[in-house]
């Protein structure tokens, strides 16, 4: 096959990468400037300009399809199969097998699935004389993995409290039946090869003479047992790792951002430095894009000083869309969606993007009242997920106690100690009875029937909690889905998941009681039998688009599923303080606050032509309302890339420029400078002129207080959230509600006609 120009349409940083050859090189690849392009051209170069084996280069990507499209790029350039183009895992993998081999071991090892080391686990807790409901073993298993990645000693560690002590039991004896039986689970596929590599020398020696050629794809996002394995087998120092400290957005799945940033000081030698190579030139975006990007990026510290650019064209102005709701919000880019189309713009080149998963369900909503067709990417439509389902499900059954399909799903959700066979004896008996189930454990003389034995314990509590169900206001769809949620101990059932898997679930449970209180502001009479049958139409719909996947679609994610993909028009929703930056208490750490701010780089950059960034002045979250600040990563874009505008063309937007490190303004306040705020946000358009607006009605403590003492301006005391200023009220008078700023919890709304009982006049 005739030499290939390797070098043909690089740019002179793209070139000088691919040509490097010898000694340790750093690619600091900004977003969209072809970085993948220039690895699998840096690796034709070695096969071909250097006379290397295809077979004697190691590179790594951190996922299958990765390794795929670069095999096939040097497979199209060369007409040559590349063999250890893979992940780490599959070069672990790979490598112990090998070696096995060579040692001439008898019989191979086998791989554990997803399920088996959850049940090694459940068996050694059991078998240490433990209680597996006190110490869950899929919380073990995720604990005994963090110990894996970080290559923990187990001989050595030191117990941190009594789970860290039985944890550590556990993983002593998991290991040791795992090494008993010739098995592995997946992180060990990195582990072994570590310890291999750091006991054997020659085995050392051998792999690394075996790729003289290292490169590593994605570096950031190594984890301290990856970051190892380059560091063993890279002794060589012909190592080129590539990636981009503004893209770390993966530190709380073990990510540690500080790998790449070390990667100089780990490699350089006296008279022998690292190269390191800066790739700014973007081939994706327009300039006002990067312009917003750079100015975000650049107030992070735990970076590489870099400025991407681009000889692209200056581009249209970013959009600022404030809205006074996340239903507007949702309205509004489901309607601009709808208008790009019908301009001619296919709906899969349009994306939307947020921080959480919860976040998708409001947006799915309105993009189906405008019939626009979606693909959730990366994750399930909001009504497919499992713990929302499971909500759902008790909910379906309170409705229609006769729904058997319902009560299969929650029968045992949280896990309660009824089993199938269990199930399957109250449905039998029901049957006999002709009546239902939940006939039975609402009646205790059948009830004592069927309730025998190991059965009878977990049935009397499933009975009691159904009964306590039962209690819940019919007619009142988010106080049914709040006391479902409450009353089931839902929560715990994921207690054992990772803290952000489970952090996500009970967002998107609580989710569901947004969902219910906004259907109750539509549709005051319809109760739950009318919040159901809206769920149950939008399930239908999501079922049907499921059917015709591969059509157009709009496509909805979250930022971090974002990552890697490109969309000519991007829309960012959510831009508040508290949502993005995702503020986990008052304050947010430095390191926290840095990696949010990589994802919002992430997001923006992830645009061609078009960027819309949406804020809302008030969210709903869990059934309650909440004032929100513009995001401070709003005021870090040059004021010269957006124009601002008001979706619902109601309202002036103030200038997003909230004191950095701000999340809300000091409620502090007297209550002539509460009304003064009150005046301030009128005429910014905060709050709607034809609001309520009262005079201050003084009311004496030898009274009770009515609602009608209340006046936005007025200062209260509440004897659950404590002082707060009354900011909105809205509604007739036996309906009222009152949005309450406490000085310290923040914006909460209350229906008056049962929280008054509970307020006091400052």
């Amino acid at each position: 096959m005739p030499a290939v120009d390797v070098f043909a349409g690089l740019n002179e940083d793209q070139r000088a990468a691919v040509a490097h050859v010898k000694g340790p090189l750093l690619v600091v690849a900004g977003a969209g400037s072809g970085k993948t392009r220039v690895i699998t051209r840096r690796i034709a170069n070695l096969i071909q300009a250097a006379g290397t084996r295809p077979d004697r280069i190691l590179a790594i990507t951190f996922t299958n399809k990765a390794a795929g499209e670069m095999k096939e790029r040097v497979h199209q350039l060369l007409g040559l199969q590349t063999p250890w183009i893979c992940t780490f895992h599959s070069a672990g993998y790979r490598m112990l097998r090998m070696d096995r081999s060579r040692e001439g071991s008898e019989g191979d090892f086998s791989i554990c699935d997803d399920e088996e080391p959850e049940k090694y686990v459940r068996q050694i807790v059991k078998d240490l004389g433990r209680n597996p409901k006190e110490f869950e073993p899929k919380k073990l298993c995720h604990r005994i993995s963090e110990w894996k990645n970080n290559l923990a000693d187990l001989a050595t560690l030191t117990p941190n409290d009594d789970f860290d002590a039985v944890c550590l039991d556990v993983a002593k004896e998991y290991a040791r039946r795992l090494d008993a039986e010739n098995k592995l689970d997946f992180d060990d596929l990195l582990l072994k090869p570590v310890r291999l590599l750091e006991k054997d020398t020659v085995a050392r020696r051998r792999w690394q003479e075996r790729f003289p050629y290292i490169l590593i794809d994605e570096y950031q996002d190594t984890n301290t047992a990856q970051y190892k394995l380059i560091r063993l087998l890279g002794e060589h120092r012909n190592v080129c790792a590539t990636g981009d400290p503004d893209q770390a957005i993966y530190g709380w799945r073990g990510a540690d951002i500080r790998n790449i940033l070390s990667f100089q000081s780990d490699f350089d030698k006296p008279n022998d430095p690292v190269t390191t190579i800066k790739l700014e030139t973007n081939y994706r975006s327009t300039q006002v894009i990067l312009r917003a990007a750079q100015g975000v990026i650049v107030n992070n510290t735990e970076r590489m000083e870099k400025t991407i650019r681009t000889d692209n064209v200056e581009g249209k102005p970013l959009s600022l869309l404030a809205v006074d709701d996340e239903l507007d919000e949702s309205y509004a880019i489901a309607a601009a969606l709808t208008r790009f189309h019908e301009q001619g713009r296919p709906w899969g080149e349009m994306a939307i993007f947020y921080r959480t998963n919860a976040m998708s369900r409001v947006l799915e909503d309105a993009l189906r009242r405008r019939a626009v067709p979606y693909q959730l990417h990366g994750g399930q439509r909001f009504y497919d997920r499992e713990e929302v389902k499971h909500v759902i499900a008790y909910l379906k059954l309170l409705v229609n106690p006769r729904d058997s399909g319902a009560l299969a799903r929650i029968i045992n959700v949280p896990k309660r100690g009824i089993g199938d066979s269990t199930h399957e004896q109250l449905t039998a008996f029901a049957e006999e009875q002709l009546v239902s189930p939940t006939d039975v454990l609402e009646r205790p003389d059948l009830l004592a029937q069927v309730a025998v034995g190991r059965a009878a314990g977990p049935l009397a509590d499933f009975a009691r909690l159904w009964r306590l169900l039962r209690t819940l206001p019919l007619g009142d769809p988010p106080a049914r889905v709040r006391g479902v949620i409450e009353l089931t101990s839902l929560a715990g059932h994921y207690s054992d998941r990772p803290p952000a898997e489970l952090e996500d679930r009970l967002g998107n449970m609580r989710e569901v009681i947004t969902a219910a209180e906004q259907f109750r502001e539509v549709d005051a009479a319809g109760g739950l039998v009318g919040f159901l049958e809206i769920v149950g139409l939008n399930t239908d719909a999501g079922s049907r688009e499921d059917r015709t996947a591969g059509q157009d679609r709009a496509q909805l994610m979250t930022l971090h599923a974002a990552k890697g993909l490109e969309f000519p028009i991007v829309f960012i929703a959510g831009l508040e303080e508290g949502l993005l930056p995702l503020l986990r208490g008052k304050e947010i750490e430095d390191t926290k606050l840095q990696e949010e701010r990589r994802l919002m780089y992430v997001g923006i950059t992830r645009a061609m032509k078009e960027l819309y960034l949406s804020r809302s002045r008030c969210r709903m979250l869990y059934g309650q309302t909440f004032h929100f600040q513009p995001s401070r990563f709003l005021a870090e874009i040059p004021s010269n890339c957006f124009v601002a505008k008001d979706a619902t063309g109601r309202h002036a937007v103030p200038d997003p420029t909230p004191p950095p490190g701000s999340r809300r303004p000091s409620m502090q306040q007297s209550q002539a400078e509460a009304k003064a705020a009150v005046a301030a946000a009128l005429d910014s358009g905060l709050i709607k002129r034809g609001s309520n607006l009262r005079p201050t009605t003084q009311v004496g403590d030898d009274r009770t207080l009515e609602s009608d003492a209340l006046a936005p301006g007025q200062r209260i005391i509440h004897s659950t959230f404590g002082r707060g200023t009354v900011a909105v009220l809205r509604g007739e008078p036996e309906d009222r509600v009152a949005i309450i700023e406490f000085d310290k919890y923040g914006a909460k709304e209350l229906r008056l006609m049962y929280a008054m009982a509970k307020i006091t006049l400052a």
